[in-house]
């Protein structure tokens, strides 16, 4: 083979490389810095998603479906007509919730203004909220979600959806995972959530939310991330409610992630 030949394989090589490359590559479009996380939207092709701190936490193939399993099925399930949301900055959740005309009130509590701000003037996040922020039944609170569910008063809310990841090893007030679990299930008749990246072997991924038997409940709590002293603060809670599970495989986006909706 001579070499003209063979620098044209090359060359042909690297063309395709590079085109591949900028097919899969991810332009970023917005981009800022808050006082807790570096915020940035990125798109490639018909695909867009919200990075926060550089990892995914709204991808355009996947928010219908994890919204539709944190939101709709607890509300269609239980009628809330009063919803915390706890994060949720984006706007996405509360437009799942306010779609549902008997929902009277939600209110939003994301500890970054900077991201609420963003979802409320972004064109791509204004079209997927259905412009969400300008209704009159949405409430947005600025601040730390432990410390507003501490200070609200029992029952106020019928139902609590958790629409953020906090980071129990750094927090000031020492509340750790089962604690702060149990904090919700004092304060609210409907706890949602969800856990991503832990052990999902014995769990199969569906779509459908299936109950948890009273003697399986710890197990589950171990599978999705609870460690003992999590479990030994809400075990005698857990044994009181009811406890049903779904888990969702994302593929590439995410991986496997855990719905849970505990409930009286």
């Amino acid at each position: 083979m001579n070499l003209r030949i063979l620098i044209g394989l090359f060359l042909i090589v690297v063309f395709v490389f590079f085109h591949i490359f900028h097919m899969y590559k991810w332009n970023i479009i917005f981009e800022d810095q808050s006082d807790y996380q570096t915020i940035e939207l990125v798109e490639r092709n018909s695909e867009f998603a919200l990075l926060l701190n550089g990892n995914i936490q709204v991808h355009s193939n996947e928010y219908e479906i994890s919204h539709r399993l944190q939101c709709n099925v607890p509300i269609e399930k239980f009628k809330p007509k009063n919803i915390l949301i706890l994060g949720g900055g984006d706007l996405i959740a509360a437009r799942f919730c306010l779609e549902n005309k008997n929902v009277e009130k939600v209110t939003i509590c994301e500890i970054d203004e900077k991201v609420v701000n963003f979802a409320k003037r972004n064109d791509i996040f204004k079209r997927i909220t259905n412009n969400v922020s300008k209704d009159k039944r949405l409430n947005i609170v600025i601040g730390d979600a432990i410390e507003y569910v501490n200070n609200i008063n029992q029952s106020e809310y019928d139902l609590i959806i958790e629409d953020v990841e906090i980071d129990f090893t750094n927090q000031l007030s020492k509340v750790n995972r089962g604690s702060f679990l149990m904090m919700c299930l004092n304060k609210s008749r409907v706890f949602s959530g969800t856990v991503p990246d832990h052990n999902f072997a014995n769990l199969d991924a569906s779509e459908d939310f299936k109950s948890v038997a009273n003697y399986n409940k710890i197990n589950v709590l171990k599978q999705i991330g609870f460690e003992q002293k999590d479990i030994d603060v809400v075990s005698n809670q857990i044994k009181d409610r009811n406890m049903e599970i779904c888990v969702r495989d994302h593929g590439h986006i995410y991986g496997k992630e855990a719905y849970i909706i505990i409930h009286k």
